[in-house]
């Protein structure tokens, strides 16, 4: 091998190796300062700010184990009963969802069935063109709130410049399954890095069991391929040069997946959603909003490409053998790590290889067809 080949290939692996540790490391720990230096100051406050009017939509399939409960805790929202509409769509399910939906009508949760499966996004356009709010609350059939948690989401939408804000979702595993128990620790790291987000206004995506927005800023969500509608709708968002915040006083909560398998199969699906249409979130990497272009770059491509990365890395890594102790050391510590994760010892490094691996797969499945619509709804550790 020519030294020009090795000296190609010592800065292709230094250059993996910072962008994998700008993800996982640089990224986090320098956030809360660069959240600090870079913290929006709101300045377009509109005066006299009243309570606006507010839609709650949720989208529900096969959906009784928890609907009854669901609409339970939207009665003991507090929140000004006039200025509250709840849309809830049936998206054709085959249980009693929309049954026990209809029995409450005369306390306001307004159902709206669909004559067949369409999927999320096609109810979630639907629910959208009939809501008369001025504020839309996305939120999943299985997240409970605080009661208090509307009025927490419309405060910030007092500057006239903030399009979306998103809550604080807490998830809890009673699944007892590892898969369960990393994502749960997942998302307790994902909440603080959307906290620090949230202090700059630019929140790189919303959580769809928990935000709002201005209705006037919804963009209609594709049907063609799945998609992760909080995040297709909050970037739009982005891109119309609004901010997107975090308010870790507005709180739900959310139970993980019943089994492994299932949470598995759940991240597949949103790897599966990004990839179909990142062509479309590309504007956010805009060098003239620098800011932005580093958060999208270092939270999300880097993240949803790292199984690639490491491969790649795996594989440099391998070739350099012969051309250094580092890069022997280097291979030695991978091979461990890979063990590590393989045989379950340590129960973050599985999680981390499985979520890893679900990224890949949705990454190919996203170049095969996809039906249209559609739910794959996974049982959860409540249930």
């Amino acid at each position: 091998m020519s030294e020009e080949v090795v000296f190609y290939l010592r800065v292709a692996f230094w250059g993996l190796f910072f962008l994998l540790a700008l993800c996982y490391v640089i990224f986090p720990v320098t956030l809360p300062f660069v959240s600090e230096l870079f913290k929006r100051r709101r300045r377009d406050i509109i005066e006299n700010f009243d309570l606006p009017t507010v839609s709650l939509l949720i989208s529900a399939f096969n959906e009784e184990g928890v609907i009854e409960r669901k609409i339970q805790n939207i009665l003991e929202i507090d929140y000004p009963k006039e200025k509250l509409e709840v849309l809830i769509g049936d998206d054709g399910s085959a249980d009693r969802t929309a049954e026990i939906i209809a029995r409450y009508a005369d306390k306001g949760i307004t159902l709206v069935k669909a004559p067949k499966n369409a999927g999320k996004a096609a109810m979630l356009n639907r629910l959208q063109k009939i809501a008369k709010g001025e504020i839309l609350v996305f939120c999943d059939a299985n997240t409970m709130f605080f009661p208090n948690v509307v009025r927490k989401l419309v405060a910030p939408f007092e500057d006239r410049k903030i399009g979306c804000v998103c809550g604080h979702l807490i998830l809890s595993d009673k699944s007892g399954s590892m898969l369960g128990q990393g994502e749960s620790s997942y998302w307790d790291l994902e909440s603080e890095i959307k906290k620090f987000e949230g202090i700059l206004d630019r929140l790189i995506g919303g959580n769809g069991a928990l935000y709002a927005i201005r209705r006037n800023l919804y963009t209609e969500l594709p049907v063609k391929k799945s998609v992760m509608d909080d995040f297709f709708i909050t970037t739009k968002i982005l891109q119309k040069g609004y901010f997107c915040t975090f308010v870790a006083s507005a709180i739900g909560t959310e139970q993980t997946s019943k089994e492994s398998s299932g949470e598995f199969r759940r991240k597949v699906r949103i790897g599966r959603a990004n990839f179909n249409y990142l062509w479309s979130y590309l504007p956010l990497l805009n060098p003239f909003r620098p800011l932005l272009a580093y958060l999208f770059f270092s939270h999300k491509i880097l993240r949803w490409f790292s199984p690639h990365l490491i491969i790649l890395l795996f594989i440099l890594n391998a070739l350099l053998l012969p051309f250094g102790r580092v890069y022997q050391v280097s291979f030695g510590f991978l091979v461990l790590a890979f063990l590590v994760c393989v045989t379950k010892a340590v129960p973050s490094a599985y999680y981390f290889m499985s979520m890893n691996l679900a990224l890949l797969k949705g990454f190919f499945l996203s170049f095969r067809r996809e039906k249209s619509g559609g739910w794959a709804r996974e049982a959860r550790s409540d249930e």
